[in-house]
């Protein structure tokens, strides 16, 4: 049994919960939407109920090897 203090890596989290702890603004999410540098089943997902999910680990990556464009 799992104590308390165990921390859960989870893969996906809801929108809101990616916000909080990335910083990130919903904004910022519907711009690279919006844009195609995030793609539907990759970085995130909208389930059968409309709730969108944020896989981190795909978020983690694409931070990773994303270079900056002046």
């Amino acid at each position: 049994m799992k104590t308390s203090k165990e921390a859960v890596m989870l893969k996906w989290v809801k929108l809101n919960r990616y916000y909080e702890l990335s910083g990130d603004t919903q904004d910022a999410f519907y711009s690279k939407k919006r844009k195609g540098i995030w793609r539907e089943g990759n970085q995130f997902r909208t389930a059968a109920d409309g709730v969108t999910w944020v896989n981190l680990e795909a978020v983690n990556s694409w931070a990773e090897k994303s270079k900056h464009i002046a």
